[in-house]
């Protein structure tokens, strides 16, 4: 199975604001990541794989209980963010709603391999990791293991029992608490890593499904989800583009297309199709990572309005608020003082929880 490079590869940064809020103690989640605790509430990178594996470990120094992971699952299993949970939400059936995700679901989850098929009377729907993760690969895949089984028993009402979960690792001590999250047979030491159900349900039909809904995200999937080649080399030109205009000799001005695609090995005709398979363009992302990173220097409250307009390469300050102002409605100054009073609210909802504990 092919391996992954968790230092290159990079995935949504949403996660980095669930588990501070999960845990309730932002500073820790984020300790060795390079991320600040003040950025996480509008922290706009993608971050890599090792950053999410070392807030995870941070996490399970903070849990109280060691199967708060399964609580954080349940959750995710909810609401998962993205186009894909407005693809499998809106799904005419149960079947077609796993079908989209199992589709989709690796560009936001890059380091498990995800599979479904039919096996006799049975739907399987398999997950493998793809790095040696150590004692954080249970934590990984029995997180997914309980969105899709949270999933299943959303479009599907009654009882879960007719399913079963799969897991290739050792029964942990706290075995005994998987009744209460999967209310269905966790078979461990298995030769995969797999929710099973019965093949019949796929044919549930979704009482929330919502044609025209379905359609656009189904679109909306594809634009942003594409191929491995499409989504690595977006991921690719943010992460250069980000890089020039952070650095203070460049004057906060973005390398040309030429440059990029240079950098990436192949040609400017073919990284503009390739931009283009995803419903965007080179000219579109470098207005969103100024946009992103207008946003970060604004949390830095020592910062003049001025100073970073001409970090972003604008001529001057009133050039930079008009800008602004169009992409996000607000001025850069109100901006900040929502940032600031974001701030002050994770704060206190952060010492509020230490007090309960």
């Amino acid at each position: 199975m092919l391996a992954i490079d968790i230092e290159r590869c990079v995935m949504p940064n949403t996660y980095v604001k669930q588990l501070a809020q999960e845990l309730g103690n932002p500073a820790r989640v984020v300790a060795g990541t390079g991320i600040g605790a003040d950025e996480i509430e509008h922290y706009s990178k993608p971050i890599t794989v090792a950053q999410h594996m070392r807030m995870l470990l941070n996490a399970r120094t903070l849990a109280t209980t060691p199967d708060w992971y399964l609580r954080w699952g349940q959750r995710m299993g909810e609401h998962f963010h993205g186009p894909v949970s407005m693809a499998w939400l809106s799904a005419p059936t149960l079947g077609e709603g796993f079908d989209v995700f199992l589709r989709f679901i690796p560009s936001r989850v890059p380091y498990l391999a995800w599979k479904g098929q039919a096996e006799g009377d049975r739907f399987v729907a398999e997950v493998a990791p793809l790095a040696d993760f150590g004692n954080l690969g249970p934590m990984l895949v029995e997180v997914p293991m309980l969105v899709m089984h949270e999933y299943a028993r959303t479009i599907r009402p009654g009882s879960i029992a007719g399913a079963r979960v799969e897991l290739m690792h050792p029964a942990p001590p706290h075995a005994a608490t998987y009744e209460r999250w999967f209310q269905c047979p966790v078979i461990f030491g298995a030769a995969r890593n797999a929710l099973v159900i019965p093949l019949h349900w796929r044919d549930m039909p979704n009482v929330g499904h919502d044609e025209a809904l379905w359609e656009a995200a189904q679109v909306r999937c594809k634009a942003l989800c594409g191929s491995r080649e499409e989504r690595d080399t977006l991921t690719r030109v943010r992460q250069i583009v980000f890089e020039s205009i952070e650095q203070p000799r460049n004057d906060g001005f973005a390398p040309g297309l030429d440059e990029v695609a240079a950098r990436l090995h192949c040609s400017p005709r073919t990284l503009i199709r390739r931009l283009k398979a995803l419903n965007t363009s080179y000219h579109e992302v470098v207005d969103k990572v100024k946009k992103q990173r207008a946003c970060e220097l604004l949390g830095n409250e020592h910062l003049r309005i001025s100073d970073i307009a001409d970090a972003l390469g604008y001529g001057d300050a009133g050039g930079f608020v008009r800008s602004f102002k169009r992409c996000l409605g607000v001025t850069p100054g109100r901006y900040r003082d929502q940032m600031a009073s974001a701030a002050t609210k994770l704060s206190e909802s952060a010492a509020r929880r230490n007090a309960r504990a």
